[in-house]
Order: structure tokens, then sequence, then C-alpha cells
């Protein structure tokens, strides 16, 4: 038995209060309804590519359009606008504090 085996029988037990936390099962509700909705997955697939576009563009030194920056700018309100996303992101930082604080407490816990 490796010494390490206690400690990640721990960490999966943590795991899955974790998961069963309601936060958490919200947020993967909410982000499995964006996977599930066509709109919002357009929506999304449409921002991020403007986004990338625009990334790239700067990373190679390339001047930026105005006509890219509407349409980043446009694909990003309809991503903001889209009400399954705008929850998904709303539940994704209240479940992003609930990791933050766990990992506070491990971090605190190691550090005495």
């Amino acid at each position: 038995m490796d010494d390490l085996d206690p400690i990640l029988t721990q960490a999966r037990e943590l795991g899955k209060k974790i998961s069963e936390h309601p936060r958490s099962c919200e947020f993967f509700a909410a982000a499995k309804a964006v996977a599930e909705d066509k709109d919002a997955q357009a929506a999304m697939r449409a921002y991020q590519e403007a986004v990338t576009k625009l990334r790239t563009l700067e990373a190679q030194g390339k001047p930026i359009e105005p006509d890219d920056k509407r349409k980043a700018a446009d694909a990003e309100r309809a991503a903001a606008g889209n009400e399954k996303i705008k929850a998904m992101m709303r539940l994704q930082a209240d479940y992003m504090e609930l990791m933050h604080r766990i990992n506070a407490a491990i971090d605190e816990a190691a550090q005495t």
C-alpha cells in the first residue's frame, strides 16, 4: 500500500462532496444546458473565433481592422445576451468562488 493512498481516498471523498454541493450542481446543469443549446453554442463559437482572430493578428503584429473589432464586439454582445450563457457565467463565478475557498482552506491546513 502506497503511503499516498489514504490522502487520495480523502481527496476522492472531497471531490464527491464538492460535486454534490448545490453550487456545483447548478453550475454543471447550466453548462449542460449551454452545451445542448444550438443557439448558445453558435454564439459562444462566434465569440471565441472573433477573439482568436484578434489575438492572432495582435501576436503577428498585424493591424486589427475596425471591421474585426466590430465583429468581435457583436459576437460578445450576442453571447452576453444569451440567457443560458448568462446563467452559466453567473453560476460559474459562484462555483469558482467555492473552489477558491476550498483551495484556501487546504492551503491553510497544509501550512500548519
